[in-house]
């Protein structure tokens, strides 16, 4: 069986807990966060009688190990707790050779041991998927557009902050996924506003302002407003001075992103005859002077360059990603094209 969203993969867990859980599974993401968040609440359901779980669970890199230590680990009955989970990584360096040793436990899996894949992605149309999702339980996410990830982020800030017995405005949580669109970091900044809150039993977007709004944010929409203003030389000011601090390439990228998407949006409103009242219906945190600054932004810089602006944004994560590229060199070359 197939999942290819968490909440789903989720709620099959509850469903299927104790009695009914697979003896495979594998959790296929391109996001790290993504692939540990679901890996890390698969292993507290499996273990979840468990008081050792590092007693319950070995793990194993596909990359740097021979899969007969895999298959020896899995036919070897655990004597330090009642299941044992072997769990292994990079599962997508993995041979052909190699998945038909692991046959023999697919179709007869030891007793109260569970096998369990992660890798960014594995292709569908593989006897190894196959195997795998006909054997257990696959959780392939998939690779959303800015906008999907931007919704889904929302959801998800909403759905953390509801478990921890808070209610975060819808407003408030578009306007933190606007500031922080890696996972990573917006799990740490609704933790620190679950804190700040306390006992009180809602978290809105005044809460955001004051905690979240630090110099990094400040200066990515410095940034963005430089660009937007084609300002060549302020952009190279500003985006420079933040890799020099420490701010990474990627997450840089992720925030311009962000910026040039939402810009986007309102231009094509505007473009086809759409309202203000519209945009902020889109965008409930644009109101008053920073709704009349994102229709500005869209009028003067335009759709097209929006759009352009983007590609060029995806083609520098790319090159960044899959070269040993100079990243000052690869920012330098973006800002240029953006400006």
């Amino acid at each position: 069986m197939k999942y290819t969203n968490q909440r789903a993969f989720e709620k099959h867990l509850q469903e299927a807990s104790p009695q009914h859980l697979a003896s495979v599974y594998m959790i296929l993401s391109k996001e790290d966060f993504a692939r540990k968040a679901a890996t890390d609440h698969l292993l507290n359901v499996l273990l979840k009688e468990e008081k050792q779980r590092n007693l319950s669970v070995v793990t194993f890199d596909a990359q740097q190990v021979d899969l007969d230590a895999i298959v020896a680990e899995l036919n070897a009955r655990s004597f330090f707790s009642k299941r044992k989970v072997v769990l292994v990584s990079q599962a997508e360096k993995l041979i052909k050779s190699e998945h038909e040793k692991l046959d023999a436990f697919f179709s007869k899996p030891t007793p109260a041991t569970t096998l369990v894949f992660t890798a960014p992605t594995v292709a569908s149309n593989t006897n190894f998927f196959k195997k795998v999702e006909k054997a257990g339980i696959v959780l392939d996410i998939a690779e959303e557009k800015a906008w999907e990830k931007e919704k889904s982020l929302q959801s998800w800030a909403i759905h953390f902050a509801a478990n921890a017995g808070k209610k975060l405005d819808p407003a408030a949580a578009q306007f933190l996924v606007k500031q922080t669109s890696d996972q990573a970091l917006l799990y740490q900044e609704l933790e620190k506003l679950i804190c700040y809150v306390g006992t009180k039993g809602e978290i809105t977007q005044r809460d955001v302002s004051l905690l979240c709004s630090s110099t990094h944010v400040e200066n990515i929409w410095q940034l963005g407003e430089a660009l937007f203003k084609r300002d060549t030389a302020t952009a190279l000011r500003i985006s420079k001075g933040m890799l020099d601090e420490g701010t990474a390439f990627l997450a840089l990228l992720r925030q311009l992103r962000s910026q040039f998407q939402t810009d986007y949006q309102v231009s094509c409103i505007l473009a086809r005859g759409g309202t203000t009242q519209e945009i902020s219906q889109q965008f409930p945190y644009m109101r008053d002077a920073i709704l009349s600054k994102h229709i500005q932004t869209a009028k003067t810089y335009g759709k097209e360059k929006f759009k352009a602006g983007l590609l060029a944004i995806d083609e520098t994560e790319l090159k960044a990603k899959n070269s040993a590229a100079d990243e000052d060199l690869l920012n330098e070359l973006l800002i240029t094209r953006l400006t």
